[in-house]
């Protein structure tokens, strides 16, 4: 990390998070926010929250934005995207719809509104998918990290991360990831994607 980051001059920075309902994406927030799990007990529309992440030593201040993950609300959805640094897209590793849906819908609105920021792709539940009798795995119901890693390279995103909300396992390479993607200059960031990493 240390030979691609650079210091950003603005301590500030603003992340949306965008995925399916059923991604694990609100959970995701939280986590970052508040160092907590909390169950996605109900669908999100809009949340917002703040965290402090710390990058060789620096400190910087994250407005974090969980958005709805309805796609029918992508009018009210794009006021999230305004000024907006970096982007998470998540899906859940155990649910292959929300991974396809990555590509089908959430790239094109994400680059519509934001067609230069970064973005990273976030596999999610990672607690489950990794304590799963590999008899019970298949390509019909879960996603591989492989699978995952290449289709970051597919869509353009800044690199590959698997987490656990519940767990932790995950978030705090994510967020230092997070601030590395802002700090990278655009057109360094497709060179990023050819080495895509998975952290269970």
């Amino acid at each position: 990390m240390a030979a691609r980051y650079e210091p950003l001059e603005n301590s500030s920075l603003k992340c949306v998070v965008i995925g399916d309902t059923g991604s694990g994406k609100s959970a995701l927030a939280h986590r970052i926010a508040a160092q907590e799990f909390k169950s996605e007990s109900d669908p999100t529309l809009f949340d917002n929250f703040a965290a402090t992440i710390t990058v060789d030593g620096i400190p910087y201040h994250l407005s974090i934005f969980d958005t709805t993950g309805k796609h029918d609300m992508a009018r009210l959805r794009a006021l999230s995207y305004v000024k907006s640094d970096v982007v998470i897209v998540c899906f859940s590793m155990i649910n292959l719809e929300t991974f396809n849906n990555v590509k089908k819908f959430w790239v094109a609105e994400l680059r519509h509104h934001l067609p230069r920021a970064p973005f990273l792709l976030v596999g999610t539940h990672t607690d489950v998918r990794y304590n799963t009798p590999d008899i019970q795995l298949t390509t019909d119901s879960f996603v591989s990290p492989g699978r995952g890693s290449d289709s970051a390279l597919e869509i353009g995103a800044f690199t590959y991360l698997e987490c656990s909300s519940l767990t932790g396992d995950g978030i705090d390479e994510l967020c230092k990831e997070i601030v590395v993607a802002v700090s990278v200059k655009p057109t360094e960031i497709s060179k990023k994607s050819t080495s895509c990493c998975a952290v269970s």
